[in-house]
């Protein structure tokens, strides 16, 4: 019996089994597409819906990288082909890519190929701007085309074109960031995409009220930057006017920091490039080069070569040997270890023997016995081996660390590179000369600006900063950057010797520094052969780093030029002009004003020379080389009469010749001028014919006044083109 049963279970066993197996035998293949059809009859169709990438700001809220809604337009073939077979569509194929090849303004053939494809899409065109992706979403919805799709999606727009291209970078055709800030702070900037959901039958319709879900996209943060457009672009000119005149092979590049916070104002490296535009060659050289070479291989990675050049950050991704601009690294370590004093004399002899090594001076005459002032201002190698030698190997490497050489300065940018450099225990006395004065070890310039930054700040070695907070779609700060202070390096007092050292350098050796008359400037200029690249030593990177004001700065610049050509190299004669240029444009825009003595007044002021009688050709060169503007009224050949025919004024006034013996000369009357600003006073007598000539040593600080001496009073009548001196005073000062 037990048996029996055991035989009758098998065999329902078996039955129902060979049920099941039939049953998905039959679903699966005989019923597939049956049951596929009755699947794809209702289905969800997901959307992305991208979002909002976060907005660059500068430092004054200018908008420096900023993205718009475009959209993507593609066709499903499949979809398409339905959508085309429908009762209610009287369109043909040939009909719709007609339309569309002129809508989108692409080749027929193009489009047709892709809507002829067996798949689900076919992307058409990028980028579509929404007055024309409006245009091709009617015509769809008036056609009853759902297989034409319109995806919204962004592009990044930046305003000021390639202004601090090499700091924003540009994003990959994806939509991430690749270079610069815009890969550094890449999860911030890109926010979260949403989603929506919608239901659709069989031929991609959506089914009205059957079910839409939809996930609100979270836009991106954005960046406000301590980089300043005004700050930016004074540097970018400069450096621009630098390659123009000096055309150096290895690019140039400059930093604008604030030495107390690391705050970066500005960041340049040249040839930048259009971030609209960024495989666009800017180097007009290598683009000539390229142009010139046959399709092939060799084009392309010439052209991959270039392209990465100019993406290339080269103020944080390339080193070099600093030069004599790090001789304020030698000096400030020895100061601060009183291995040295700020009194001690030091020899030159034109060469230096350390082991079986001669160390030439650049100069080609002895510098003699000179303290560490004149051993700076004559940059004399010898006597920077010597100061380095006080240290010795172990008190050397331990400031060139802790000036920050060793490590990353951490600034906030991708692709930030190591310095090379020769260990304690690899450091023997030549290399140790060498290093003095910043000829053995390679380093960047962001470390090279940071360090010099400690030098002169108070000893504080700061982490440089671009980003200066991160904000969300609403303006509410999402992250403060605040400053880093990784150590004190050296002393409050050794930093204030080295201010001293440094200011007697630009004020003393003008020429070769970024002297201007008023300021009080600190500077150092370096000039460093790349053994490494040429064993000749007649390839070169000249430099200069300066800062302001002296007994507090405010603002430190380094300008560094690889490889110049044209003959010059030196930093002084390839670096500190622009230098100069850029500091000239900025320090009165961050408030930092000239404080004049008297004898820098006169130098301002130049002596008219009369010109009358001389052909007129000849009086404007004559009096053009004065720094005076000229105006000629009459015909004549000569000069007849002249005004003002002598005294002095200040440079860029207007004298008037006149031509003509019978002409009327012309009057003006003289405004009053008292509690006016330079500024305000020059434009006032400007507007009725007059020039000014400023007196008082306050003449050209912030707020300063005209007091009421002028040399003329007002309302009397004089001749236009005469001179009105007037005496300045600091704010809330009257004359007495």
């Amino acid at each position: 019996m037990k048996r029996r049963l055991n035989g009758v279970v098998a065999i329902v066993m078996i039955a129902v089994i060979a049920y099941l197996v039939f049953t998905m035998v039959r679903l699966s293949i005989i019923d597939a597409a049956k049951w596929q059809e009755l699947a794809s009859s209702q289905q969800l169709k997901s959307t992305t819906i991208t979002a909002s990438r976060g907005t660059i700001y500068d430092s004054n809220m200018q908008i420096l990288a900023q993205s718009a809604t475009v959209y993507t337009i593609a066709v499903d073939p499949v979809l398409l082909a339905r959508n085309l077979e429908e009762e209610e569509c009287e369109l043909t194929l040939s009909q719709v890519v007609t339309e569309l090849s002129q809508m989108l303004e692409m080749d027929y053939t193009a489009i047709e190929t892709k809507c002829l494809k067996d798949n689900r899409y076919q992307e058409l065109k990028k980028n579509v701007e929404k007055p024309q992706a409006d245009i091709i979403k009617q015509y769809a919805r008036d056609n009853k085309l759902s297989a034409i799709i319109a995806t919204e999606s962004s592009k990044r727009f930046y305003p000021e074109n390639s202004l601090a291209a090499s700091v924003i970078g540009h994003l990959h055709y994806d939509g991430y960031g690749i270079y610069g800030l815009e890969a550094y702070y890449d999860d911030y900037l890109s926010g979260t995409d949403g989603k929506t959901l919608i239901a659709t039958d069989n031929r991609g319709n959506e089914i009205p009220y059957d079910y839409k879900q939809s996930y609100d996209a979270q836009p991106g943060d954005s960046l406000v930057l301590n980089i300043d457009i005004t700050i930016q672009s004074a540097l970018e000119n400069a450096l621009l006017d630098c390659v123009e005149t000096h055309a150096p092979l290895g690019r140039a590049t400059g930093i604008i920091m604030n030495p107390n916070t690391g705050a970066v104002y500005a960041m340049a490296s040249t040839y930048g490039y259009d971030l609209n535009n960024p495989a666009e060659i800017t180097n007009p050289i290598t683009k000539a080069e390229i142009d010139a070479m046959p399709e092939g291989d060799d084009k392309t990675n010439a052209k991959s070569t270039a392209w990465a050049t100019q993406w290339k950050n080269k103020a944080i991704s390339e080193i070099y040997f600093p030069g004599s601009v790090f001789k304020v690294i030698t000096a400030s370590s020895a100061l601060e270890e009183q291995t040295i004093n700020i009194g001690q004399h030091f020899g030159c002899g034109m060469v230096y023997k350390v082991a079986d090594t001669d160390f030439h001076c650049w100069a080609t005459y002895d510098h003699y016995s000179q303290t560490l002032y004149d051993a700076m201002m004559n940059s004399c190698n010898p006597a920077f081996i010597r100061i380095g030698e006080t240290l010795q190997p172990a008190l050397f490497s331990k400031y060139y660390a802790a000036y920050g050489f060793t490590e990353k300065t951490g600034i906030d940018l991708p692709g930030e590179v190591s310095s090379l450099y020769v260990p304690e225990e690899r450091m023997g006395p030549v290399e140790l000369g060498s290093s003095s004065f910043g000829q053995t070890n390679k380093v960047t310039a962001i470390e090279m600006i940071t360090a010099y930054a400690a030098v002169v700040n108070g000893g504080y070695l700061v982490t440089p900063q671009v980003v200066d907070k991160i904000i969300d779609s609403n303006g509410n700060v999402v992250k403060d950057i605040e400053p880093v202070i990784k150590r004190q390096v050296i002393s409050e007092d050794t930093s204030a010797q080295m201010r001293d050292v440094l200011e007697y350098v630009v004020e003393n050796a003008k020429g070769g520094n970024s002297y201007i008359s008023g300021y009080r400037i600190g500077g150092k200029s370096g000039t460093s052969q790349k053994i490494d690249e040429d064993i000749t030593g007649h390839t070169y990177v000249g430099s200069y780093c300066a800062f302001a004001p002296a007994d507090d700065p405010q603002v430190i610049l380094l300008i560094a030029v690889d490889d110049p050509q044209n003959g010059e190299f030196y930093g002084s004669q390839v670096a500190a002009p622009y230098a100069t240029q850029v500091l000239e444009a900025i320090l009165p825009y961050l408030g930092i004003y000239p404080e004049y003595t008297e004898e820098q007044l006169e130098e301002i002021a130049v002596s008219i020379k009369n010109t009358e009688f001389a052909d007129v050709e000849d009086a404007k060169a004559t009096l053009g080389a004065l720094g005076l503007n000229v105006t000629v009224i009459g015909n004549g050949d000569s000069v007849v009469t002249q005004v003002p025919s002598s005294g002095q004024t200040k440079r860029g006034s207007t004298v008037i010749l006149y031509t003509e013996a019978n002409a009327v000369q012309e009057t003006a009357t003289v405004p009053s001028l008292a509690g006016l600003t330079l500024e305000e006073a020059e434009k006032r007598l400007a507007e009725v014919g007059l020039n000014l000539l400023p007196s008082g040593s306050a003449a050209y600080t912030d707020g300063a006044t005209a007091g009421y001496d002028q040399s003329q009073a007002a309302g009397t009548v004089v001749l236009k083109g005469s001179v009105v001196s007037v005496t300045f005073y600091p704010k809330n000062v009257s004359s007495q």
